[in-house]
């Protein structure tokens, strides 16, 4: 009973986490940065015709901007965009979902590494909790806050 606790703690936080990154997601900040623009355009040139903006037909690797962006994302972000339609938010969307899977593994990682340890559950869900609310994990959600870093 206590254990099923601190998984529904663990599935509350990644919960929390989730939401609060989905928070205005497409309009905070203003606009796409250069890099997430890349990836938008690529994503959305896979979408309608199966080449990246140098005419190669499905990529792994995607060039852009003198470097190279990960394939996955892309393709990920094009399964966004067909759903939701070209915008900031179907751009944000696999990264905030990325983001906040990553609490819940983090969760389960710390748990594991403290297995011999009584408190793990208690150590596990502070990990987590302190990843949630890190700004370093989620930089955009603070402002929206009135909370701001310098």
């Amino acid at each position: 009973m206590r254990r099923n606790k601190f998984i529904i703690s663990g599935i509350i936080i990644t919960l929390f986490g989730f939401f609060s990154r989905l928070l205005r997601l497409g309009s905070v900040p203003i606009s796409l940065h250069w890099d997430e623009a890349a990836l938008g355009y690529n994503a959305f040139s896979i979408l309608k015709t199966g080449r990246d903006e140098y005419g190669q037909l499905f990529p792994l690797i995607f060039k852009s901007f003198g470097d190279y962006k990960p394939g996955l994302y892309v393709y990920l972000a094009a399964f966004s965009e067909a759903i939701f339609g070209l915008n900031e938010f179907a751009v944000r969307l696999p990264s905030a979902v990325f983001g906040s899977l990553a609490i819940f593994l983090l969760f389960l990682v710390v748990k594991e590494l403290f297995s011999g340890f009584k408190g793990r559950e208690a150590v596990a869900l502070i990990a987590s909790f302190v990843l949630a609310t890190s700004p370093w994990h989620y930089h955009y959600f603070f402002p929206l806050l009135g909370i701001e870093f310098r």
